[in-house]
């Protein structure tokens, strides 16, 4: 059974949503594997003495650095509304796909997502000409109701079988023989891992990119080769 990986980030627990959106995808022949990042946890919270909840921006982007950004989650769901007023999902949305995007995380290929409960009030705070900017910058995948949590993550979640990620095929079966070590034919990553050469692909480095470049070009000489293609 093929996996399925959410990391959904709350301030409360969406228990039966998840399980509902397991049983979605289990019919589907999907099996759910979701990570929970739970801001009400006290070490993400700023130690003050007052009855509000306050967050620590920098101890939660510090956690999410060190546990989730080189995973590869299929999607990242974030509720809108946190209990602290200073940081919404949105914020926090934003910052995830900034950093990994600009340090070339696994965590950049995640579908983004946002869920309210109030999808109206949320919709009133971005009717400004500058809030819709920040959403077109942002390039948010879906906007959720809470309530149609695993229909809607469902249809995220099976959309991309219809298209085909050549980089991200190469990477998936590399990783697979990931301690195997490469012999010839590309001399630039002789003796290196297949682990290592992912890494190379990945990051978008320049070997990586002729690497990809040359599989194309063996495949397709190995394609004319056994059709007995005339070569030009």
């Amino acid at each position: 059974m093929s996996v399925k990986r959410l990391l959904y980030i709350d301030d409360n627990k969406i228990d039966s949503q998840i399980e509902n959106l397991r049983t979605k995808l289990k019919r589907q022949g999907y099996e759910l594997r979701e990570s929970f990042l739970h801001l009400n946890e006290g070490f993400m919270m700023k130690d003050i003495k007052t009855d509000e909840t306050v967050l620590d921006k920098g101890k939660i982007q510090a956690f999410i650095n060190e546990n989730f950004m080189n995973e590869d989650f299929d999607i990242v769901a974030s509720d809108y509304d946190f209990k602290d007023k200073s940081i919404d999902g949105f914020e926090l949305l934003k910052w995830i796909k900034n950093e990994s995007t600009s340090k070339k995380h696994k965590l950049r290929r995640a579908k983004f997502c946002l869920y309210s409960a109030e999808q109206d009030k949320v919709a009133k705070e971005f009717s400004t000409p500058e809030q819709v900017k920040k959403l077109i910058k942002l390039r948010i995948d879906d906007f959720i109701d809470r309530t149609r949590i695993p229909d809607e993550i469902t249809q995220i979640l099976l959309a991309p079988q219809k298209s085909y990620y050549f980089k991200n095929h190469i990477i998936s079966y590399l990783e697979k023989f990931g301690d195997e070590k490469f012999k010839n034919t590309f001399t630039k990553f002789k003796e290196m891992t297949l682990a290592e050469i992912a890494h190379e692909i990945d990051k978008d480095l320049p070997n990586g990119i002729e690497f990809q470049k040359y599989l194309v070009e063996l495949t397709v000489a190995h394609l004319v080769e056994l059709n007995n293609f005339p070569m030009e």
